[in-house]
């Protein structure tokens, strides 16, 4: 009865760790250079941070992750996951870093540590191009699609349980272009800015996109800004990732990348 007992404190008290700590993996410089790779996450449906052309991975994100692997002295191993698996994944230990246009959030910030924001963007709102622009409360009882995990679904998700879209159904898609292609079958897809202008601008005249408004005139959504996220704790890691983003951003670097993967990915 004694052993039970104590085992029973015992996996009480690593409960009480785990909770209080969480279960990932901080990495240090040490350890990915001994790794020998720096591990980044990312969801290659978002141009211009992440996509595929000419069968590589290209973007944005791509090319940041890329300096901070050179300025560590390591190989980029990148990976093409679904986008709401990132988090989790980064969270846990088996992503070093989560690289996918990933909005700063509040409750995000609760499982991982971000970088500094290297970009802002919009919620925008696509449809058929022979359809009216709509506003927030125009795509009540609509489908509206959405990629699945980011704040396009968080934001239409809880305009629908505060009653604002009441009656709107949700649809998660993998990638916003995977949402556009459905529009025969909703009604709009709600995404974020860059990536709406490139999917209409792909679209042959077919889609047209603008920013998702309310009826009076107001963003439905304040600006986002994107960062890069790492395990909590990472403090060594994020450094090197802000050293970074810092020098891009100053240099304009950042910018000029936007530019060059949307000319690109249309």
């Amino acid at each position: 009865m004694k052993k039970i007992v104590s085992l029973l404190l015992i996996c009480v008290t690593l409960l009480t760790v785990l909770m209080f700590t969480g279960c990932g993996k901080v990495y240090t410089v040490e350890d990915i250079k001994k790794e020998g790779k720096l591990v980044v996450y990312t969801e290659a449906g978002f141009a211009p941070y992440e996509f595929i052309y000419d069968n590589k991975l290209v973007g944005v994100d791509v090319d940041v992750m890329t300096k901070v692997a050179e300025k560590l002295g390591v190989e980029l191993d990148i990976h093409d996951v679904n986008f709401d698996t990132i988090v989790g994944a980064v969270q846990s230990g088996k992503a070093m870093v989560g690289a996918a246009g990933i909005t700063i959030t509040e409750d995000r910030k609760k499982s991982v540590d971000f970088s500094h924001p290297y970009t802002k963007t919009e919620q925008y709102v696509i449809v058929k191009a022979d359809k009216d622009i709509p506003t927030v409360e125009d795509l009540k009882g609509k489908n509206i699609g959405v990629q699945q995990g980011t704040t396009s679904d968080i934001l239409v998700d809880n305009l629908i349980k505060d009653g604002t879209l009441d009656g709107t159904t949700l649809t998660g898609y993998n990638t916003p272009a995977l949402a556009a292609a459905a529009l025969d079958k909703i009604d709009a897809v709600v995404t974020d800015k860059l990536t709406a202008q490139i999917i209409v601008k792909g679209s042959n005249d077919s889609l047209k996109t603008d920013k998702l408004l309310k009826a009076d005139g107001n963003v439905a959504a304040e600006p986002e800004a994107y960062g890069y996220a790492v395990a909590k704790g990472s403090e060594e890691l994020l450094a090197v990732i802000n050293e970074v983003v810092d020098e891009m951003i100053a240099s304009g670097e950042i910018s000029a990348l936007e530019e060059k993967y949307n000319d690109m990915a249309n």
